[in-house]
């Protein structure tokens, strides 16, 4: 889900016994499944220079970070006036409407549910030094002739269209309230008090859990190809997409409340899978907090949606929910109690990713695998997923216990 960014690109020629480990799981690979009793782990493959591929290694979760994201973002939209239903144009430092629908708000809900709107315009993404308002105003330098907006036949509330955008609106929603970077902000709130080393775009990621990062990588031939994180930046540096008028920005030069995707909220969260478990018992054990992130905010319906590919047939305020449908077309992911199941799935840069957790049984499941090709990808066989992700999904459902896999 989400994307991709310009990033470093090297050649890496791995070992050849991470090469034989086989292709269904890339490089990398590994999952940590939990349950109230039980707490069971995979992991296997080489980062570059015969590094391990450790369960603190980290790596660009993808998409996954806009749950987390979504979490924090929450409670604070919560606690304000209007809360999750104000016009986000109050505190976005900006007035952001769709052109076709200049009287209709675009409210919280609508961004973190993927109903506002808005899509992911042809310069994406707007880069560090630049405002985000150049995207949605007319003569800015982003406005792409208007193609940040959806179809015009489509107010804002009316239909699925899953876009990364959203979140940076959000970020930077969240930075003109709380005055606070949004990568500072994570970290505060919910990054540190989850016991995480993790970080968007690297901040706030110690040196010594850099040295452990492994990349997104592509097969070229007979070598693999980082797409990202080949070389993280040196701590305490953050990377950065900068534009190309303001070419040695830093993140200290960045100021809260100007350009929402300079963190990448939408898929930019380097964390690992031992960092992943961690989240999702935090998730378990704060029912209150998230239970108005899991319930149903949109369902597929005849009007359609853009849902990638069909992986999300539902979906709250910055989770997936499962609606249980079996069969190639459908969401079973994890049999038959799918529907009991929330959570994130990421992919880019090769990286395949999954937070999920099931509130009845109290089990969680995070995985990753690395990769994988954008294009031909093998088929699931039993749900909307690749078979590789079904593979290792199903590998964690033995691990807790259970008999039956997706579908």
């Amino acid at each position: 889900m989400g994307l991709m960014t310009a990033g470093l690109t090297a050649t890496l020629l791995l070992p050849a016994r991470a090469r034989a480990a086989g292709p269904d799981f890339g490089p990398c690979a590994g999952f940590i499944a939990s349950a109230p009793a039980r707490r069971r782990t995979w992991i296997r493959g080489e980062a570059p220079a015969g590094r391990p591929f450790r369960l603190d290694s980290p790596f660009r979760v993808a998409s996954v970070s806009k749950m987390i994201a979504a979490a924090v973002i929450v409670p604070i939209a919560a606690a304000l006036p209007g809360g999750l239903d104000a016009d986000v144009s109050d505190r976005l430092g900006f007035r952001l409407r769709h052109p076709a629908w200049p009287e209709t708000p675009i409210r919280l809900r609508h961004l973190l549910s993927h109903l506002s709107g808005l899509r992911n315009g042809p310069s994406y993404p707007v880069p560090a030094g630049r405002p985000l308002s150049s995207a949605f105003t007319p003569g800015g330098v982003q406005y792409d002739g208007g193609g940040w907006f959806g179809p015009a036949a489509f107010p804002p509330g009316a239909r699925f269209s899953y876009a990364d955008v959203n979140f940076a609106v959000l970020a930077q929603w969240a930075e003109q309230v709380t005055g606070q970077r949004f990568d500072q902000l994570m970290r505060e709130r919910l990054l540190t008090p989850a016991g995480t080393e993790a970080g968007y775009n690297w901040s706030g990621v110690s040196q010594a859990a850099r040295l452990r990062a492994a990349p997104g990588l592509r097969r070229e031939g007979d070598a693999w190809v980082a797409q990202v994180d080949a070389e993280p930046p040196r701590a305490p540096r953050a990377s950065l997409l900068a534009a190309p008028e303001t070419p040695g920005l830093t993140d200290s030069d960045v100021r809260p409340g100007e350009n929402g995707f300079v963190f990448s909220p939408q898929g930019g969260l380097r964390l690992s899978l031992q960092d992943m478990d961690r989240l999702a018992r935090r998730f378990l054990s704060e029912k209150g907090a998230y239970e108005e992130m899991e319930a149903t905010a949109w369902r597929l319906g005849p009007e359609g949606a853009d849902n990638e590919g069909g992986v999300m047939l539902a979906y709250g305020l910055g989770v997936q929910v499962l609606t249980g449908l079996p069969g190639p077309a459908g969401d079973a992911f994890f049999g038959p109690d799918s529907a009991d199941w929330r959570g994130h799935l990421g992919d880019a840069y090769g990286w395949m990713t999954g937070l999920f957790w099931n509130r009845r049984t109290g089990e969680s499941l995070v995985w990753t695998l690395n990769g994988m090709p954008e294009t031909d990808r093998p088929p699931g066989r039993r749900t909307a997923l690749t078979a590789p992700e079904e593979n290792l999904i199903a590998a964690g459902l033995r691990a807790l216990g259970r008999k039956k896999g997706p579908g």
